[in-house]
């Protein structure tokens, strides 16, 4: 059906409303006084949309230290259209002179793109510093999404949101002085301009700018730029559930990624390994405690400097060695990296070596030719680099608008990716790093592009990874925005060692799933260490590594050595066991990673994306769907014995026990340390891979040829159950008769509940 136009001419009586139609989706505009709602079936989606405008200038203050923004304007009264005139009308648009009542004149258009879909874009004249468009915020409305949030609540209603300047510890360690005024600016390393009302629609804003804004403390909504990234442009995206609305912005945006296999699997990493030598410790100490292991991460430094993609002789005098002596026993490398290359390296980490130290005090070789081809973001004036203090130093951004500046440093990679390296850890790229005023080879400025560079970054190297190791590569990345949820994994950034932080982590780990970030992972046990100067402690280690086997990615990294072993028997045997219990659900993570890929639907699935008209589940922090079947219920306090847990309807049966149980309601459950709550949904059949063969990792036999277990638990309703695997394998069971197509080793085990 083609988008129709109300029958209303333009020039017709002001008080009748201008109609635009497409399918079920309909707008309706009045002009005198200007607003416009938009229903989906006849239901009201939005009411009372509006527009307004205001001057101010721009105050705010980047905290290198925590890599925290302090969003601070000065603004004038807002403008609001008090009235419009119908300009120019298309077969499926209105384009609007606002008069608003400062006298400032504006234009927005609105558009029904398709069935499920309304554009609309907003400009005004002159200079101002904010252009927003608004509308009422029902009773019970929530909201979710706008990437990784880290707080203690997943509904961002009531909150004012700027993004790259939402994140605060205010956790236990936090000093009073600095909780007073909001808590400590921390790095909000990956923000998302998306966000899902309980309404039936979403909100996409169609920039790359920092200043974005979300703001729903007040009655209304508000969604705003700076006017100097251009044009606000917002998507209302009005599919009929948030599944559905989320796999719209999938479908506009890019959906994820289906990693390979060890890529979901198990990573140890250090903050510094000082040597080589340090590499072959966690190594070797996984190997001889007989904990599963997949990847070997060297974080900063390994290069000669930032970043040279050269290997340091003295820190590692043979990498070459190193990475095949692992590769090996099925162990991939993968390396650290940022988007900058430095000027001096004196403030980063540097290895304890003299001649290392002596590397780290020079420029990096490789900066001086890039900077004469052009490779770096340019000073708003002139061509010479931008420079700026980051936290490894001195140095210039990479313009990766730049075609040479993309092949150059995407070669670069690749040398050491031919050495055996397969995976890159991207750090660094967010926005807030990005002036304004500095100039991109594409012609955007930073107002325009601050977040744009990331995901650029990534796209990058993960480019480099196909062409070297076609099908097989990681890319690991820390920055977030519109689209990165297509390359790689995202990690959620530094948290400090205590139980805030845990709860605060998954709170964001659920938000990241309903900003379509599907490939997730954190740092087991937190990176920043307890009260910043000691390993974290057991109980929590412990808590932690439960949430971090029910994640897509397990993976262990901290500035403290929190190996494993060094905690003693009971963590250690405990440490072992959750890691195995990952790797055995590898094939069952991977298939959910498959859905993810096709229909934007995540591998952690908060309840509102399983059952959007459970009401809880637009605001459960501390529980969540795991794949397909298995529902899990993080231990988030110290010294919890026991928990309530939110269950989704239906039937569900505790892995632990075997007792089966009905959902909708809570249940409260015992949590000994060794245990984390887990259910199974009755009837389910569950595919992993047995204990014995994932016993060291995953090593490298073909996914079509390992044996398999399949489980079911418990009778299915309808009398059959299926499971498809990433690879294309088919098992399936009908009233007690199993089937595997095409035909492999599969251990068959019915649970009866």
């Amino acid at each position: 059906m083609s988008p129709m136009l109300s029958a209303v001419p333009l020039s017709s009586d002001d008080r009748q409303p201008l109609v635009l139609e497409h399918g079920p989706l309909r707008v309706e505009i009045t002009l005198r006084p200007f607003a416009f709602t938009v229903r989906r079936a006849g239901r009201r989606l939005l009411r009372s949309g509006g527009v307004w405008v205001a001057d101010g200038t721009v105050h705010d203050h980047f905290i290198a230290l925590t890599e925290g923004v302090l969003a601070n304007e000065d603004r004038s009264p807002v403008e609001r259209a008090a009235g419009a005139e119908a300009g120019i009308r298309a077969a499926s648009e209105f384009t609007l002179a606002l008069k608003l009542d400062g006298g400032r004149r504006a234009q927005l258009s609105i558009r029904l793109s398709d069935p499920g879909r309304v554009s609309l874009a907003l400009t005004a004249e002159g200079d101002p510093l904010r252009l927003a468009i608004d509308w009422d915020r029902r009773s019970g409305e929530r909201l979710i999404g706008l990437g990784a949030r880290h707080g203690t609540q997943l509904d961002q209603v009531g909150r004012d949101v700027q993004l790259g300047a939402d994140r605060r510890y205010t956790g236990p360690d936090c000093p009073p002085d600095l909780l007073a005024e909001g808590g400590i600016p921390q790095g909000d390393c990956a923000p998302v301009p998306w966000c899902n009302s309980s309404r039936g629609y979403a909100v996409w804003v169609r920039t790359d700018a920092n200043g974005t804004r979300f703001d729903s403390d007040g009655e209304r909504i508000t969604v705003s730029t700076r006017a100097h990234a251009g044009p606000l442009a917002l998507e209302l995206v009005c599919q009929a559930t948030p599944v559905a609305r989320l796999r719209e912005f999938c479908r506009l945006t890019g959906f994820p990624a289906l990693l390979p296999e060890w890529g979901y699997g198990f990573w140890k990493s250090r903050d510094v390994h000082e040597h080589q030598d340090d590499v072959f410790d966690d190594f070797n100490g996984f190997r001889e405690h007989r904990i599963a292991l997949d990847a070997i991460v060297i974080d900063s430094p390994w290069a000669t400097q930032y970043n040279t993609w050269e290997f340091n002789p003295h820190q590692f005098p043979n990498a070459a060695a190193m990475i095949s002596t692992m590769r090996a026993a099925g162990v991939r490398t993968v390396v650290w990296v940022t988007p900058w290359v430095n000027l001096d390296s004196r403030d980063g980490q540097i290895p304890p070596q003299p001649e290392s130290e002596r590397l780290h005090r020079a420029p990096a070789p490789n900066y001086a030719p890039a900077a004469a081809a052009g490779h770096f973001v340019k000073q708003p004036d002139g061509d010479q680099p931008f420079v700026a203090r980051w936290w490894m130093g001195t140095g210039s951004p990479i313009d990766l608008t730049n075609a040479a500046a993309e092949r150059w440093w995407r070669e670069s990679a690749k040398r050491v990716l031919r050495m055996g390296v397969e995976g890159i850890k991207a750090d660094d790229g967010e926005g807030y790093y990005i002036p304004s005023d500095v100039r991109l080879a594409d012609g955007r400025t930073g107002a325009q592009a601050a977040w744009a560079l990331g995901g650029l970054h990534r796209k990058c190297l993960q480019r480099a990874l196909d062409e070297v190791h076609p099908g097989s590569g990681v890319l690991f990345g820390r920055s977030g925005w519109t689209g990165q949820q297509a390359t790689g994994l995202t990690w959620g950034g530094d948290q400090a060692s205590d139980f805030w932080s845990l709860r605060t982590l998954v709170v964001a780990t659920l938000s990241a799933a309903c900003s379509g970030i599907s490939n997730f992972s954190h740092d087991v046990g937190g990176y920043l260490g307890h009260r910043l100067i000691e390993r974290c402690p057991p109980e929590l280690f412990v808590r932690w590594l439960q949430f971090g086997c029910f994640t897509p990615l397990m993976q262990a990294h901290s500035r403290m050595a929190q190996e494993p072993w060094r905690y003693g028997g009971h963590v250690l045997d405990l440490y072992r066991a959750y890691v195995l219990l990952h790797e055995q659900l590898v094939p069952y993570v991977r298939a959910a990673a498959l859905t993810a890929s096709r229909t934007g639907l995540p591998i952690i699935r908060p309840l509102c994306l399983l059952d959007s008209s459970d009401p809880r589940g637009w605001s459960i922090t501390d529980a969540y769907g795991y794949g397909p079947s298995l529902w899990v219920a993080p231990v988030l306090d110290q010294g919890a014995d026991e928990r309530e847990v939110p269950l989704p309807r239906g039937e569900w049966i505790e892995t632990w026990s075997g007792r089966r149980v009905r959902g909708g309601g809570e249940e409260i459950v015992a949590t000994p340390l060794a245990q984390i709550p887990v259910w199974v949904r009755a009837g389910s059949l569950i595919v992993t891979y047995p204990a014995s063969h994932v016993f060291d990792g995953l090593g490298d036999v073909p996914e079509r040829e390992r044996p398999l277990v399949a489980t079911l638990w418990g009778t299915p309703p309808l009398g059959r159950a299926s499971a498809r695997l990433a690879d294309g394998t088919r098992i399936g069971w009908r009233r007690g008769r199993w089937s595997v197509d095409p035909q492999r080793e599969v251990r068959f085990v019915e649970r009866a509940a």
